[in-house]
This record gives structure tokens, C-alpha cells and sequence, in this order.
């Protein structure tokens, strides 16, 4: 739980991105003099520079534009776009697109693609929990890979994958909670489609479209 440190210096001159750094690390609760019960964090960091700007994160940082970025690696990717199909989702409620990855291979007939099982990932649904992102990308590489593994995977199972599920709270620098203020993860049974549409399309959109896709069984439908 060490903490993060970003130098620009650093960053412009030796190449050092994110460190962990910091000593006397102290996480404790204590009572203000109106006996309300909070929670501190305290640490002491030495500053590499002068008259430099710093940055520090509880996490390494995975931004939304981090994902975009990588998501347009893989389309532009002439092979692994062969096996991963995006689209987006929907919207979320500042209107950015939560995207949706189809990743499965080609298969050479309509009762081959009905058999399939489908496997359903996400990640960041709490926002502030930046390692899952970094997780996702490590599986993404993998799926999407030459592996013997990777391919035979492929080859039985649809993944689909939410790679981002609370963008807004990403966003905005949220910890825990949407847009919306609520925890996404107290919500996957809501009806409530204009507030969480994040949830309900993840829950109905994925199911609806894994049954068309198990229906489909010509290559050139499936990627369309």
C-alpha cells in the first residue's frame, strides 16, 4: 500500500514514470472533537526536485483515455481484430461510451457457434480501483494472443468483455461510486435504465447478444 510518486523532472529527464516511494506509512481512524469517527492516511515523502510538480496516486493510474488508446491498437491490429469485434455498449450518463468486446474465433458451422458458452468480464466497476484495468489488459493481451491456450479458448468459449464499466467515475476521479453516486456493484438487480444504464445494458445487452451471436454461424455475419 506504499503510495505512487509522479515527477515531471524526473519523467522529462530520466525516463521515470510511477514510483512507489515514502516511509512511515500510517492508516488509522481516530475521533474529532465532535466524536464523529474518521479514517487517515499519512505518509513522508522526499521531494527528488525543486521546483518541480508531483503527483501521487494509491494506484498505478489507467485512465479512460489509457483504454481507447489501447482499445485502437487492437482493431487497427490486422490480426487479433480477426478474433475481437468492438462495439459500443451504450452511453453512460455524461455520455461516454462504455465499450463492448466480442472475442471468440470464427467457426465453421452454425451448430459449432450454438454450442459455445459464453463468458462475461468486466472491470472498473468501482473506479478507483485501477489494478483491475490493468488485470484486463493482461488478459486482453493474452486472449487475444498466438498461445496454443489462447486459441483453443477461442475456440470454445464467447468472451464478452466490459472493459470499462464505470467510465463516468473514472472520469470525475470517483473512488467507489458512478455518476449517479451509487455503487454500481449494489445495483446489477435495478430496473432503473436512465441511471445506471452501465448495469442494465451490461446485464441485458450481453445476454441478448450472446443468443444472436451462438445463432449465427457464417464468418462473414459474425464479423460484420
Amino acid at each position: 500500500m506504499k503510495p505512487l510518486l509522479y515527477s515531471h523532472k524526473d519523467a522529462r529527464s530520466r525516463g521515470i514514470g510511477w514510483r512507489r516511494d515514502g516511509s512511515n506509512i500510517r492508516y488509522y481512524k481516530y475521533s474529532t472533537e465532535d466524536s464523529q469517527t474518521l479514517y487517515c492516511l499519512t505518509w513522508t515523502v522526499c521531494f527528488p526536485h525543486d521546483y518541480d510538480t508531483c503527483y501521487f496516486a494509491h494506484f498505478y493510474p489507467y485512465t479512460y483515455s489509457d483504454l481507447q488508446n489501447y482499445l485502437l491498437t487492437l482493431v487497427n491490429d490486422p490480426l487479433r481484430s480477426q478474433y475481437c469485434k468492438l462495439r459500443p455498449l451504450c452511453n453512460s450518463l455524461a455520455g461516454n461510451i462504455v465499450y463492448l468486446l466480442t472475442i471468440t474465433n470464427p467457426s465453421k458451422s452454425a451448430i459449432i457457434s450454438a454450442a459455445k458458452k459464453a463468458i462475461v468480464l468486466c472491470a472498473r466497476v468501482h473506479p478507483g480501483e485501477t489494478n483491475s484495468s490493468w488485470v484486463m489488459r493482461g488478459f486482453l493481451d493474452f486472449i487475444l494472443s498466438d498461445s496454443p491456450d489462447a486459441q483453443l479458448l477461442r475456440d470454445i468459449f464467447i468472451f464478452k468483455v466490459v472493459p470499462m464499466l464505470n467510465p463516468d467515475g473514472v472520469i470525475v476521479g470517483n473512488y467507489r461510486c458512478s455518476l449517479a453516486g451509487r455503487d454500481l456493484n449494489r445495483n446489477y438487480r435495478t430496473e432503473l435504465k436512465e441511471y445506471f444504464p452501465c448495469i442494465w445494458h451490461t446485464q441485458l445487452d450481453t445476454i441478448l447478444q450472446m443468443r444472436s451471436d451462438q445463432g449465427r454461424g457464417k464468418r462473414d455475419n459474425y464479423f460484420s
